[in-house]
């Protein structure tokens, strides 16, 4: 059934019809929804909720729309060369180095494109780090609109040694979305709007491989989409797994505040904390 269901939304979309019908989806996801509102409610808490109903609104609207952009590129990749680069240097310097390179992003605006724009434009190789999807007919489906012969996928739970195989031996980029709720009781609790535990599996492989850390986001704005590359680090001795977790964090924080409405407010970040 969900397959079908899938099926339906992939067509809508590559009629561009998806996205017009966002108020529809919106009106009748009685799963998601709450789940929106409960996030948006613990990341603004000084928001009205007219705002932030906007916001998730906004939210169900960008989402379909990008689903239907992913499809563009990958029928007609030579849309990459529009794409607007901000912070170039960034990226350039931390290739330049010869060092290990990770791309740290989160589920923000449309993150789907970033790997091929990146392999696209800079000739190198990608490895990215993704969650499978449960359904098996989607999650192939998935995989073909990822994946290519200079874009790995690596299974979230596959072994290190696969993941530092492709960062060290195989010199590619290695592309991770670290933005999740972990389920890992000894993360260290940073500011992520709130106190809460997150992913410090980018500070530990930095740390391990020498690796340089650059984040990148891919986001839409006036109707055209750019890549942001923000100033890179290297995990250093004075660096902890918590301060070096916290920039992460921070950086991320940073970008969804200035556009809100292209998060992915889908996600159950805080299951545990109950909004006011």
């Amino acid at each position: 059934m969900m397959y079908y269901l899938f099926r339906i939304f992939y067509a809508l979309a590559s009629l561009k019809m998806l996205s017009r019908l966002w108020w529809l989806v919106y009106y009748l996801d009685f799963f998601r929804k709450p789940i929106v509102l409960k996030n948006l409610n613990i990341a603004f808490p000084d928001k009205s909720k007219k705002e932030k109903t906007k916001i998730a609104k906004n939210t169900y609207k960008n989402f379909l729309s990008f689903f239907e952009d992913t499809i563009d590129f990958k029928k007609n990749p030579q849309m990459l060369d529009d794409i607007e680069i901000i912070g170039e240097e960034y990226i350039l310097n931390a290739l330049n180095s010869g060092k290990p390179v990770i791309l740290v992003t989160a589920h923000f605006g449309n993150w789907e494109i970033s790997p091929k724009f990146i392999v696209h434009r800079y000739k190198k190789p990608m490895a990215v780090i993704m969650r499978e999807i449960e359904n098996p007919k989607i999650n192939k489906f998935f995989k073909k609109i990822r994946a290519n012969e200079d874009i790995k996928l690596i299974n979230k739970k596959r072994s290190s040694r696969e993941i530092v195989k492709s960062l060290l031996r195989e010199k590619r980029i290695l592309g991770v979305l670290i933005d999740q709720r972990t389920v890992n009781k000894d993360a260290p609790t940073v500011k992520f709007f709130i106190p809460t535990k997150f992913n410090p599996a980018v500070s530990k492989l930095a740390k391990a491989t020498k690796a340089i850390v650059i984040p990148g986001f891919s986001y839409k704005k006036d109707g055209k989409y750019t890549v942001e590359f923000k100033p890179s680090k290297a995990f250093k001795e004075t660096d902890t797994i918590e301060s070096f977790t916290q920039w992460q964090a921070e950086t991320i924080e940073e970008m969804i505040k200035r556009y809100p409405d292209q998060y992915y407010w889908f996600h159950d970040r805080w299951k545990n904390k109950v909004a006011k």
